[in-house]
């Protein structure tokens, strides 16, 4: 199936977990922002924030004026046995081509745009304005023409379309992750869960970049421990790492003049330096939460269907005390009816 023509599927979707968030107010909300299962054949998300849409770039006016080639290659789903690839489930699961976009400009992979986000707060408890707290899940098979060659890396996510990705597939050494956190095995042909959790507001003694694979710790980075041995450690740790830095998900005007101020955005499957090769997609997550790592290990494996909606922390524990509160209460109303029904009867004898 070809997929050319479809060109930004939209979320008209209540948000998952909204109406607990609402309960709780607007500084609590964490929620799905988008939930993509490939397998349905289209861009159109399983669950997510109204307003969201994913849009392949080759199919927009941005791949021309980001340098884009004439007829590029089109995105194409079908199952894995049509492919040639390792089953995900079984041969029949259908899931999405990405194809090998090098050398065809800086606006190649896939763009997600969603209302305007921002969470965490200074030192001092001041809000910020970018997105700094998030987490990005999707399953992948890289083939092995994609793990030889040039350029070294496979980019997965960037922050910003101008700016460096923040995960990556480092192909020489057939590793996961950015910057100082490479790690873990990356086998050709093989279906991974990979999952990047992102805390800017973090303390500079606690992970602030943390990635896994199949619920599997693999890398992290702690903002006091970064050696500025390079100039690529300096970025990192002056621009990249910090609240509200390059690595924050921010109003998508802020990668580029002619792109929406009024929404956020981030890019998968793309780079702005060509570091980039066909993948094999399954499906693909983005919150507008920190998931913690028992919530990564919950999700498990690459599996076909949707990614898991695990239930953030924070509202497992309201959640939990609100049951508890009305459990007291219901155990309050029986013991007021205990007292009071002795009383009745002795007033029927009288």
């Amino acid at each position: 199936m070809n997929a050319s023509g479809d060109r930004i599927g939209f979320a008209r979707l209540a948000a998952v977990g909204l109406v607990p968030c609402m309960l709780l107010g607007a500084a609590s909300h964490a929620a799905v922002v988008g939930n993509w299962d490939f397998s349905t054949g289209s861009f159109t998300p399983a669950s997510g924030m109204p307003g969201t849409q994913l849009a392949w770039l080759p199919n927009t006016p941005y791949y021309a004026a980001f340098g884009g080639t004439p007829n590029p290659p089109p995105l194409v789903y079908a199952t894995t046995g049509s492919f040639g690839v390792a089953s995900l489930g079984s041969s029949t699961t259908t899931v999405l081509r990405v194809p090998d976009m090098r050398g065809r400009g800086a606006a190649v992979g896939m763009l997600a745009s969603f209302p305007l986000l921002a969470n965490g707060t200074t030192s001092s408890g001041a809000p910020l304005t970018k997105l700094n707290r998030y987490t990005f899940v999707t399953d992948v098979l890289v083939p092995e023409s994609s793990l030889t060659g040039l350029p070294n890396y496979l980019d997965l996510f960037q922050p910003r379309g101008d700016a460096d990705g923040s995960l990556f597939v480092r192909k020489p050494s057939q590793e996961y992750g950015a910057a100082t956190a490479y790690g873990g095995t990356v086998v050709a042909n093989t279906w991974y869960r990979f999952a990047m959790v992102m805390q800017l507001d973090a303390a500079t003694s606690a992970p602030r970049y943390e990635t896994y694979i199949n619920g599997q710790p693999i890398g992290q980075i702690i903002w006091d421990q970064i050696v500025v041995d390079s100039n690529r450690n300096a970025q990192l740790k002056d621009f990249d790492l910090v609240p509200d830095g390059l690595w924050s998900v921010a109003a998508l005007s802020q990668t580029q003049s002619s792109l929406p101020s009024n929404a956020s955005g981030f890019f998968a499957f793309n780079d702005d330096s060509g570091e980039v090769g066909e993948l094999y997609v399954a499906n693909m997550q983005f919150r507008d939460d920190a998931l913690t790592a028992g919530e990564v290990a919950a999700l498990g494996g690459a599996a076909p269907g949707p990614i898991p909606v695990p239930e953030p922390a924070g509202l497992a524990v309201a959640a939990a005390a609100a049951a508890s509160v009305a459990a007291a209460r219901r155990g309050l109303r029986r013991a007021r009816l205990r007292t009071v029904r002795p009383r009745a009867r002795v007033r029927s004898r009288t």
